[in-house]
Parts: C-alpha cells; structure tokens; sequence
C-alpha cells in the first residue's frame, strides 16, 4: 500500500510539476501575437498553394489543413524554448528544482500541444461553419486530433533537447519537417505514390495523422486502418518524449 501511494503521489508530483512548466511557457512564449499569426497562416498559406486550382473535397481537404495546422503549430515554438532557456539559465534553475527531466519535457511538450490543438480547431471550425462538412465521429476526430498535436509537440522538443543555439534545433527538423509535409498524403495520395516513397511516409508521424483525421471526418473507417494510426502516433510519442528526456539528463551529469 505505501509502495501504491509513493508511486501515486510520485506521478501527482511530477505531472503537476510538468503542467505548472506548461502553463509558464504558454504565458511567456506562446500567447504572442506574432506566434499565433504564424502558426496559423503559414500551414494554411502552405496548403493553399498546392491546392488552388485543384478540384479538392471540402472533406477531403478540412482534414489535410487540420493535420498540417497542428504540425506546424505545436512543433514550431519547441526547438527554440530550450536553447533560449539555455542561455537565460531558466533551464539550469528546472534541472535543480524538484521535478524530472522527464516533467520538464513533458511539460514543454504540454505547451506546444495547447498551442497546436486550439490552432487546428480555427481551419476546422472554418470547414464546418462555412464550407458544411460534417464530422463523421467527433469523438475519435478530438482524439486523433490531440494524439497529433502531442506528438508532433513532442518532435520538436525531441530537436531542442541538446541544442545551445536556436539555428541548432530548426534547421535539423526543418530537413526532417517540410520533406515529410509532402510525402505524407496531405497533398498526394499515398495511393499513387511510388513504392518506395509510400515506404518512406509509413516512418512519418504526419501520415498516420493525416489518414486518422480523414477516416474520422469522412466516416469510412475501417478499424484496423485507425487502431493502426492511432497505435503508430502513440508509439511515436513515446519515443520522441523518451529520447528528449534521455537527451536533457545529459545536463544533469
């Protein structure tokens, strides 16, 4: 029984601890102007640019917008929070507080998810409002949808987690990041995709989200295809938030 209530009060510890970092950041780096502006127009403007012109299903098209609205927007402020923290050695003062590497991850994680999750709602809310779709299982839609966010928050803290200089996190999963926008199904489907490029966006978080949101909105599930992209965000997410952990210990040896 001690053993039960140590291990629970442990995990109370360090998941208030990691919502407490959450809410720091959302005040101090995300709730600017500048950053909200960005992380909605950019992916919109992105997917714009490839589909005007183009005879695209309104439920077809609401879903990709959505995805790429949360990959851009939880993952954009991560890369840059930890080596601003740092240098202002905000980073050193958590390391020594009483939470885990993991808590501060988590809740730097936290952060970009909030951010990225209430984004994606404005393209969806647009869809539904002015172009009438429907959403199929709203349900699993707001958990495909905040399983993508945490993850792809998740991916970009995984770049910040030892880097000194901001350039250092951005330009490594800018490389990683825009290849994988296009080789996803946002834009083509993986249908008519070569082999071995649909072998490659199967390694790809972005597709599975994509294809969970799409399956949700259009009502055509097929179980196993969901369960599959759910489990894939889940398995992704663990490992992101994993290897960012193992990667800040190092600053605590």
């Amino acid at each position: 029984m001690r053993r039960k209530k140590g291990l629970f009060g442990r995990v109370t510890r360090e998941l208030l601890g990691a919502i407490r970092i959450a809410k720091k950041d959302i005040k101090i780096y995300y709730l600017k102007p500048p950053v909200i502006m960005f992380g909605f127009f950019f992916p919109g403007f992105t997917y714009l640019a490839f589909t005007v012109g183009r005879s695209l299903e309104p439920t077809l098209l609401i879903p990709g917008l959505v995805a790429i609205t949360s990959f851009f927007a939880a993952g954009s402020l991560g890369p840059a929070v930890l080596p601003l923290e740092r240098k202002t050695k905000t980073l050193e003062r958590l390391l020594v507080a009483p939470v885990s590497p993991f808590a501060i991850i988590l809740g730097k994680t936290l952060a970009g998810f909030t951010y990225g999750f209430i984004l994606s709602l404005v393209p969806l809310l647009i869809g539904v409002v002015f172009l009438g779709i429907g959403i199929a299982t709203p349900i699993l839609f707001i958990l495909g949808l905040a399983l993508s966010a945490l993850t792809f928050s998740a991916f970009g803290i995984l770049f910040s987690a030892r880097a000194e200089e901001m350039p250092n996190a951005m330009m490594p999963m800018n490389v990683i990041r825009f290849p994988m926008l296009f080789v996803s199904g946002v834009f083509v489907p993986l249908a008519t995709m070569p082999r071995y490029l649909r072998a490659i966006a199967y390694l790809m978080p972005l597709t599975y989200s994509v294809d969970a949101l799409r399956q949700t909105v259009l009502g055509s599930l097929e179980p196993l295809m969901l369960l599959r992209d759910m489990a894939a965000l889940s398995l992704f997410l663990i490992l992101f938030l994993g290897a960012a952990t193992m990667a800040l210990r190092r600053d605590t040896r």
